[in-house]
């Protein structure tokens, strides 16, 4: 009798290759902020009507061109789900989830960075603890690197 072993090929096509996930850093971009300027400089024109047209549609229409924009500005943190934030004092960083935490510089007292975590030590003992799993190696140690180069005195980070 012939007994055919379907569970094999079911395993092997459940064992795909699955790449590792890069972290997207969105440092500053004035393309960002000239987006986010214009859609509020929209939104209160077409609002206010600071200027009479012949059709009163229009004031509506900016205003709604504005609320647009707003829409397309905030879309992009739904598009990264791997995702960290860099300003002059604070860090958020989204890894394998949806929600973030935001870190100030300078309470970092240290990091450390080991195969699945990066472990953040506050100043006041607090330990934050990210999973790191599936990320991409390079990524993880920008990260890291970008972390410890806030600190103040990073010779002393273990």
């Amino acid at each position: 009798m012939f007994v055919c072993n379907k569970l094999s090929k079911a395993d092997t096509y459940s064992k795909k290759y699955t790449p590792m996930k890069r972290i997207h850093f969105n440092k500053t971009n004035w393309f960002w902020v000239t987006l986010l300027v214009l859609s509020l400089v929209c939104i209160l024109a077409g609002t206010f009507e600071f200027y009479e047209f012949e059709n009163a549609g229009i004031n509506k229409k900016i205003a709604a061109a504005g609320f647009l924009l707003q829409v397309i500005y905030f879309f992009r943190f739904f598009i990264y789900k791997n995702d960290v934030q860099v300003t002059k004092n604070v860090i958020m960083i989204r890894l394998n989830s949806w929600n973030g935490m935001s870190i100030y510089f300078d309470h970092i007292a240290s990091t450390n960075l080991t195969e699945n975590t990066l472990i953040v030590t506050k100043t006041n003992g607090e330990q934050i603890t990210i999973d790191t799993k599936g990320i991409h190696l390079d990524d993880l140690q920008e990260l890291n690197g970008l972390l410890l180069s806030k600190l103040e005195n990073p010779a002393t980070v273990g």
